[in-house]
């Protein structure tokens, strides 16, 4: 069996990956700057691979191992009989290709790319006499399709290395005499004139600074192949062509084998191929079969059975037989009457849409008679693939803006900046899908647009209660600027936005790709003076338990400005018992005791003792409570919430809504959840924070866990901190901590198993029942 198979190509192909790469050459105009590549790419790439890499044998040179950078492109062009190698095994890729030889490569070429070539005749030259006839005929054919002019008006020179200036001459001219693969209404490869006409409008260079000086028939040459593909670096550099350099046998393939990528030239028998074989959702496949005789001569009106599927296992059965279940668009696997035919050029072209995430595969093939029907196993086949990654659902754009920052309207508004302490925003977009999953795609372009507009902003206004009353007004014209950016390979792009040099200024900026567009973001350049607008508490949740039953903390606050930064010019930390800021805590017990079926009826007490019916509340964890004994019945639960109160040196108190402190308990033990210390090394308790929950179900945790190496364990929700200060029981007998940990293996599995009572002083009492 011979399977032939066309994964990825070997050289990029296809219009598309040109123009996917153009978006990165746009140049942001005030109010955004753009740190993307404006390095030239190729813009007229062929669509197609005369020489997939798994169709073309390997032409067994001994001087071209597998390894070689230009072993695929050797192999292709004696594949092809363009070459026959410097002996029966060997290539000599590194040696220099001198003019007799390179005439017969250009006329070998010539023919199979279709190019009328005439019979030898007369030419001017007078040193080929001492050539082979084959050299003297090739000479005489190249001079007539004015592919040379040879090196003086009577003289070809045969004998004289090749420059890599001369070979692209050479190549211009015979691939403007060439036709390209096409299917009557697209073309998929080009040719030098079609460079020159630009009908892509295309920025038509090179990025090599040393054809700059060259004359301009060599210099227009360069540049035309590097658009098609074909020309490359000298040494694969970057910045130099070397045109007066020595052209050598593996480079001159390498040209070659990308000339013919244009060409209607393709392998033997039946192939299929792609185009592109990579996008994103449901993109349009350009599919392209060729059957060649054993002479690469096209095959007219030859019937082949073709079909694809997006099944993720290639759409066929165990035994190799196509499932005729996955088969898309009414396709089957039987050669038969209804089968396509190839055009007079032995082409079948056809459009088909990709499934959007999944992976396309086509099979291709021709039967011996009518009602063979496909098996991999027992047929000659092609198979290509294209590959649809899911497109972006959304788009995570963030910025540097600080997060305290406030908004002119609240949430949702304008954030304010402050345009004296910085000179731009920087704006950050992740490629997400519709789960909010980070997609790692290459390539994108993102379109940014800003819509300016000269304002006023009130941004230093603070009410009665310190809150910030901050808003603005338009006094100038409106502008618009717009960029792309192109993600990375993580999925990622990033782009400054500028701020005003003089006056303050309102920038919506607007972030899409494709049919997704990201929420608006406005953002006000203010340069009011700073206020305080905000006190952030911090606190260390455990300390004591009073005698009075009161917890004490000590709470610290993070003091902030309308733009989000630490107020300037004074201490950003003040606790409670500082004089500018005062804390008052109070907090509410919620005793909520079941009533039947579920039903809670519940009562609250607050600091004064008071209880009165309150609404059921869910907490969300962000700390450790412990409190002193209560004794409840099992189906009451108990909540605690602290509420700190901020106060003025004035006296004025406003509570802390937005940032109440909730701890609650959840489970129906006599213990209600408080502070005991800080989560630390603790991974699996990790996992509660910032969850809301109402029951220990609803979180897959153990009910009670060691951690030793830490001299911490958990009980449910409670992260217990110990050490060697503290007293430990068992039986009725004191232990060892180390007892105690041994113990605890032996013969904890629950919470019903052990005790645990705190002191005022620090001093915990851990008894093991």
């Amino acid at each position: 069996m011979a399977t032939h198979i066309i994964g990825r190509l070997r050289r990029s192909v296809g219009l598309l990956a040109g123009l996917s790469l153009l978006i990165s050459m746009f140049v942001f105009t005030p109010g955004a700057t753009n740190a993307q590549s404006t390095d030239p790419t190729p813009d007229y790439l062929a669509s197609f691979d005369a020489c997939p890499e798994d169709v073309i044998p390997d032409a067994d040179f001994a001087d071209v191992p597998g390894r070689h950078d230009n072993a695929s492109d050797i192999n292709c062009i004696a594949y092809y009989g363009i070459t026959k190698g410097t002996s029966a095994t060997t290539y000599s890729p590194e040696a220099p290709v001198i003019r007799e030889h390179m005439a017969l490569f250009l006329i070998r070429l010539a023919k199979l790319v279709d190019i009328y070539v005439p019979p030898p005749g007369s030419t001017p030259f007078t040193d080929t006499a001492g050539l082979s006839q084959e050299s003297r005929d090739a000479i005489s054919q190249i001079y007539q399709l004015g592919i040379t002019i040879g090196t003086s008006a009577t003289t070809y020179t045969p004998a004289r290395n090749v420059t890599r200036g001369e070979m692209a001459l050479f190549l211009q001219r015979l691939m403007d005499q060439m036709d390209v693969v096409a299917d009557g209404r697209d073309l998929y490869g080009y040719i030098p004139d079609d460079v020159d006409d630009n009908e892509l409008d295309a920025d038509v260079e090179a990025p090599w600074r040393d054809i700059r000086d060259v004359p301009r028939e060599l210099e227009e040459a360069v540049t035309q192949l590097y658009e098609l593909g074909v020309a490359t670096g000298f040494g694969g550099s970057d910045r130099l062509y070397g045109p007066n350099r020595d052209m050598s046998r593996a480079d001159m393939a390498a040209f070659m084998a990308a000339i013919l990528d244009h060409s209607n030239l393709r392998p033997k028998g039946v192939n299929i191929q792609v185009t592109p074989i990579r996008g994103a959702d449901d993109f349009d496949i350009t599919v392209m079969i060729s059957v060649r005789s054993d002479t690469f001569v096209p095959e007219e009106d030859q019937a082949v059975d073709w079909f694809y599927t997006d099944d993720p296992e290639g759409g066929l059965e165990r035994n190799g037989e196509c499932d005729i279940s996955e088969i898309l668009d009414n396709g089957d696997c039987e050669w038969d009457q209804n089968d396509d035919e190839t055009d007079r050029d032995g082409y079948i072209f056809d459009d088909v849409r990709a499934t959007a995430g999944e992976t396309m595969t086509f099979y291709a093939w021709i039967g011996r008679r009518n009602g063979d029907e496909f098996d991999e196993d027992s047929v000659d086949f092609s198979k290509a693939q294209a590959v649809s990654e899911k497109g972006a659902g959304q788009l995570q754009v963030t910025h540097d803006v600080p997060v305290n920052a406030w908004q002119i309207g609240g949430s949702g508004g304008e954030w304010i900046v402050d345009m004296d302490r910085r000179s731009s925003v920087e704006f950050t977009i992740q490629l997400q899908d519709d789960l909010g999953i980070d997609l790692e795609r290459q390539g994108v372009a993102i379109e940014i647009e800003v819509n300016s507009r000269e304002i006023l902003v009130d941004a230093d206004n603070v009410n009665t209660d310190r809150q910030p009353d901050p808003d603005y007004r338009s006094i100038g014209r409106d502008s618009r600027d717009t960029t792309t950016v192109v993600t990375d390979r993580h999925g990622e792009a990033t782009f400054e936005l500028e701020g005003p040099s003089r006056d303050e200024r309102l920038d919506e900026v607007i972030i899409e790709t494709g049919r997704v567009t990201a929420p608006r973001i406005r953002i006000a350049w203010s340069q009011a003076d700073p206020v305080l607008v905000q006190a952030k508490p911090e606190f260390e949740p455990y300390r004591s338990i009073g005698s009075d039953d009161t917890v004490s903390f000590v709470v610290e606050y993070n003091l902030y400005d309308q733009y989000g930064d630490d107020v300037r010019g004074a201490t950003n930390r003040y606790t409670g018992r500082q004089q500018d800021v005062e804390a008052t805590l109070k907090y509410d017990l919620y005793e909520v005791t079941e009533t039947g079926s579920g039903a809670y009826g519940p009562t609250k007490t607050t600091t004064d003792g008071e209880a009165s019916n309150v609404t059921f509340i869910r907490g969300r964890l962000r700390a450790n409570l412990q409190t002193k004994e209560l004794d409840p019945p099992a189906t009451t639960k108990y909540f605690l919430v602290i509420k700190p109160s901020i106060c003025s040196p004035e006296g004025a108190c406003s509570a802390t809504q937005s940032d109440r402190i909730d701890y609650v308990q959840t489970d129906n033990t006599e213990n209600v959840v408080w502070v005991v210390t800080n989560a630390g090394r603790a991974d699996d308790f990790d996992d509660v924070q910032n969850r809301s929950f109402t029951n220990p179900a609803d979180i897959n945790l153990k009910e009670v866990e060691l951690y030793p190496a830490d001299r911490k364990f958990r009980t449910f929700y409670t992260l217990w901190e110990y050490d060697s200060n503290d007293r430990f029981q068992s039986a009725g007998e004191e232990i060892s901590r180390e007892e105690f940990e041994r113990l605890w293996e032996a013969e904890v599995n629950g919470v019903e198993d052990i005790d645990i009572l705190l002191y005022g002083s620090g001093l915990s009492f851990f008894l093991i029942k």
